[in-house]
C-alpha cells in the first residue's frame, strides 16, 4: 500500500483549507493509500478554528485522522498552506500546493525569506513538485524555474451530494433575505477584493437595475478571514452618489462564515451567478454555482475557461493586461464593462437559455469535477 502525509490546514473556511479537507475526505474513501496528516499554523494568528463547516459525519472523519510523528516519512508528502514552504520533507517526494492569481510569484509568498532568491538562482530541489489547479496559475511556477513535468495541474472539485440542484429550498432562502419570487437575483461569492471585479459588478448592476427593476444582487463575503465588508464599501464609494443610492436597497450582503450546507443553499437564492474577475487561481464558487444549477456569467480568458462550457456559461470579453508587482512582470484580465452589462441584461431576458443551462451545468460538473475523480487524477500524478 502506498503512503502519504498531508501537511495543511483544517477547520477554517479559507479556500486552501476547504480544498485540503475535501481532498482528505476523498482519500479516506480509497483503500489503496495509507494517510496521515500534519496540521500547519494558519496564515494569520487571528484566524481561529471553526466547527460545523462540514457535515457532522465528515467532520468526525476529519478529526479522526492520524497525526504523523515528527520526521516520519511516507512515499509522498503533500503540503497545502501559505506562505509556500518549498523545502523537502522527509518523504522521497514532496508536492507543494500553490496558486497564483497574477501569473507571478513574489518573495513574501514563501515561508523562507531566502527561498525565492535561491529558487531563481538554482531552481527548485529535485525532490519538489508543485500542484496547482489551472494552466493560468501554472505560468507563475514555470517562470521561477519549475519544469512543466514537475507542475502538476489538477483542478478543484465539488461534493456532488452537497452542491446540487435543490429547487425546494429556493423559497425559504429567498424569504430570509426578503427577496420575492418575482425578483431576478444575481449572486457573487468571494473576498470582495479588487481581483474579484466587484467594482465592475457594482457599476454594471447600477445600469442593469435601471433597465430591469426586478434585478437584485446578493454578495457573499468572508469577514472573519478578510476585510470583505471594507472592500465592498470601498467599491461602493467608487460609484456616483446617484448610482449608490439607487442600488443600495437592491443589494444584500452576507459576511459571515457559512457551512458547506449553508453555502449550497445560498446558491439557490439566485437565478444566475456572476464573476467578472480580473485575476484568479481557479475560482471555486463558479464551479459550485454551476454544480448547483446556476447559469454562469464569468470572465473569458482566465482559469474558468478550463471548466465551464458554452452550454451553461456566458463569458465576458476581456483583454490580458500587463502589470508590475515588485519589479516582476504580472498579468491580469480586464473584463469589458459594456459586455458585462449586456450579458446581465440578456441573462434576465433569455429564459429558454437559462433553462437549458440549469440542466447542463450540474451534468457537466458532477461528471467531470467531483472530488473522487479529482483525487484520482491527483493520486495518479503524485505517485507516478
Amino acid at each position: 500500500m502506498r503512503s502519504m502525509t498531508v501537511e495543511g490546514w483544517r477547520f477554517i473556511a479559507h479556500s486552501y483549507a476547504m480544498v485540503n479537507q475535501w481532498q482528505l475526505l476523498a482519500f479516506l474513501r480509497r483503500s489503496d493509500i495509507a494517510l496521515k496528516i500534519v496540521d500547519l499554523p494558519y496564515y494569520r494568528e487571528r484566524w481561529a478554528p471553526q466547527q460545523g463547516l462540514f457535515k457532522p459525519a465528515d467532520e468526525k472523519l476529519l478529526r479522526s485522522l492520524v497525526i504523523a510523528a515528527p520526521g516520519e516519512n511516507a512515499d509522498v508528502t503533500l503540503r497545502i498552506s501559505a506562505p509556500f514552504d518549498i523545502s523537502p520533507s522527509s518523504s522521497p517526494r514532496t508536492a507543494v500546493f500553490g496558486t497564483s492569481e497574477t501569473q507571478v510569484l513574489r518573495p513574501e509568498q514563501f515561508l523562507d525569506p531566502n527561498a525565492f532568491d535561491k529558487l531563481l538562482r538554482a531552481g527548485p530541489s529535485s525532490e519538489i513538485c508543485v500542484v496547482t489547479p489551472s494552466h493560468w496559475s501554472a505560468e507563475a511556477f514555470y517562470k521561477v524555474g519549475f519544469h512543466p513535468q514537475r507542475v502538476l495541474i489538477v483542478p478543484h472539485g465539488v461534493d456532488s451530494d452537497t452542491f446540487r440542484p435543490m429547487p425546494g429550498v429556493r423559497e425559504a432562502v429567498r424569504s430570509k433575505l426578503a427577496i420575492s419570487d418575482d425578483d431576478f437575483v444575481f449572486l457573487s461569492v468571494g473576498s470582495m477584493t479588487g481581483n474579484k471585479g466587484m467594482d465592475l459588478l457594482l457599476r454594471a448592476f447600477a445600469v442593469v437595475s435601471t433597465n430591469f427593476p426586478q434585478a437584485r444582487l446578493v454578495l457573499k463575503g468572508l469577514d472573519e478571514l478578510y476585510r470583505s465588508n471594507t472592500y465592498l464599501h470601498e467599491s461602493m464609494q467608487m460609484l456616483s452618489t446617484q448610482d449608490r443610492e439607487r442600488i443600495a436597497g437592491r443589494i444584500s450582503y452576507l459576511g459571515g462564515s457559512f457551512s458547506n450546507e449553508a453555502m449550497a443553499k445560498l446558491y439557490h437564492v439566485a437565478d444566475a451567478y456572476v464573476s467578472p474577475y480580473r485575476a484568479e487561481g481557479f475560482n471555486i464558487p463558479v464551479l459550485e454555482a454551476a454544480a448547483s444549477g446556476l447559469p454562469i456569467i464569468c470572465t473569458r480568458g482566465g482559469p474558468t475557461d478550463g471548466f465551464v462550457t458554452d452550454a451553461f456559461a456566458r463569458r465576458i470579453d476581456s483583454h490580458k493586461a500587463q502589470m508590475v508587482l515588485q519589479d516582476r512582470e504580472a498579468f491580469r484580465l480586464e473584463p469589458s464593462l459594456e459586455h458585462l452589462i449586456a450579458l446581465m441584461g440578456a441573462m434576465i431576458e433569455d429564459r429558454s437559455w437559462r433553462e437549458q443551462a440549469i440542466a447542463a451545468g450540474p451534468s457537466h460538473v458532477h461528471a467531470n469535477y467531483n472530488w473522487d475523480r479529482v483525487v484520482e487524477i491527483l493520486a495518479q500524478k503524485l505517485f507516478a
